[in-house]
């Protein structure tokens, strides 16, 4: 893995000091800063932004990536796959198949190798239909999981 985006799920817990993922978030952060390239979405900007200031976001750590007409074309590509596999995804969200084919699509275009999330489940959901379809490749690591674990590390 030499490069990771990382999604809202993430940057909240990153940020969110009594979450039970703080420690989690902040251990994988600290690891990435030191091993990896660092993306973060215009996406995902967009999402914090509901909850706290972006400003908040580890912004000199990470390199922001906009969405842009080829990502559009690329998540609607994704998307069509989906719809072609609504049994699926028939338990997710709408919205969140659209925003994470978004995601999906910078992380393809840009040959990003990895995706932090809480959600792995069903962005897995999502992802898995896409990447059958054309054989993209990303290591997706789940937030619930230690990074010692992750590591294959000895407590």
């Amino acid at each position: 893995m030499d490069s990771i985006l990382l999604d809202t799920s993430f940057c909240i817990r990153l940020l969110k000091s009594n979450d039970q993922l703080h420690q989690n978030a902040k251990d994988y952060f600290k690891y990435f800063k030191e091993k990896v390239e660092i993306y973060l979405s215009s996406i995902v900007i967009a999402e914090y932004s509901v909850k706290d200031d972006a400003y908040n976001l580890p912004l000199e750590f990470v390199k922001i990536i906009p969405f842009d007409f080829f990502d559009g074309k690329t998540a609607g590509e994704f998307h069509s796959i989906l719809i072609n596999n609504k049994e699926q995804v028939a338990n997710i969200e709408r919205n969140v198949i659209k925003d994470d084919c978004k995601l999906i699509a910078q992380i393809f275009n840009r040959k990003i190798g990895a995706f932090i999330t809480k959600d792995k489940k069903s962005f897995g959901q999502i992802f898995m239909p896409i990447q059958k379809e054309n054989g993209l490749k990303i290591e997706l690591l789940d937030l619930e999981i230690p990074l010692k674990e992750f590591k294959g590390e000895l407590f």
